[in-house]
Parts: C-alpha cells; sequence; structure tokens
C-alpha cells in the first residue's frame, strides 16, 4: 500500500528532535510536496536516510563562570623570556593543549600582540 502525501507529512512531524530539527523536517516537507507521488516513498526514504547518516558532535565545553585560572611561570621549561620579543619577531608561536584551551590561549597571545604593537604605535 502506497502512502499519500499527508502521511508523510504526518511522519516528518512526529518525529523527535533528536532526528530532525525544525529546519531539516521544513526542507523535507517542502521536497516531498514537489514530488512524484510515485516515488514518495523511495524520496522520502532517501531523505530520512541521508539525515540521520550527518555528523553529530559532543556538548562543546562551558567556561567556569566562578572560577579563574592563576598560572605560574616555571623558570625551568621556559623557553621565552620576554613576552614584547615574541611579537618583535616574526616568530610562530606553538601552543599545545586540548582545542578549546589552545584557542583560549590564542585569544590571550593575540590581545596581547595587539597591545603591545598599539602601544609601540603611541610611542611613536
Amino acid at each position: 500500500m502506497i502512502k499519500d502525501l499527508d502521511s508523510y507529512l504526518k511522519d516528518i512531524d512526529e518525529m523527535s528532535k533528536s532526528s530532525l530539527n525544525e529546519d531539516q523536517k521544513q526542507l523535507i516537507k517542502k521536497i516531498l510536496e514537489k514530488t512524484d507521488p510515485q516515488d514518495l516513498d523511495n524520496v522520502f526514504q532517501l531523505l530520512i536516510q541521508r539525515v540521520k547518516i550527518g555528523f553529530s558532535f559532543d556538548v562543546a565545553p562551558s567556561v567556569h563562570q566562578t572560577k579563574i585560572a592563576i598560572l605560574a611561570k616555571n623558570e625551568q621549561l621556559s623557553f621565552m623570556n620576554d613576552a614584547h620579543n615574541l611579537f618583535k619577531n616574526d616568530t610562530n608561536s606553538l601552543i599545545i593543549g586540548e582545542n578549546y584551551d589552545v584557542l583560549k590561549n590564542l585569544l590571550v597571545l593575540e590581545r596581547e600582540r595587539e597591545r603591545l604593537v598599539g602601544a609601540t604605535l603611541t610611542m611613536m
């Protein structure tokens, strides 16, 4: 028995948000409405299968709003004495760590570089 368009649209509405978000549901509905009635089942199965194959991501880490990190410089492990020298030369910096922490550290370095460049330009 071949289902009609309304049955497929109802099936899409009943799918959970973890399977399809609202934008995906609306897009699938538009495609089905423009599909030849004889091909509805095949198109429906294809679209649902394609959506289910998509990427899934873990929950992004959140910043602890009530905590701060205090870093202490370890002279034995340090390989650069002056942060100003980091930005004077055309050198690259290697930041090692988890992606989220590395991005936060990169922001700190970039802000420091901008602060130092801005201070140098105002002295001129």
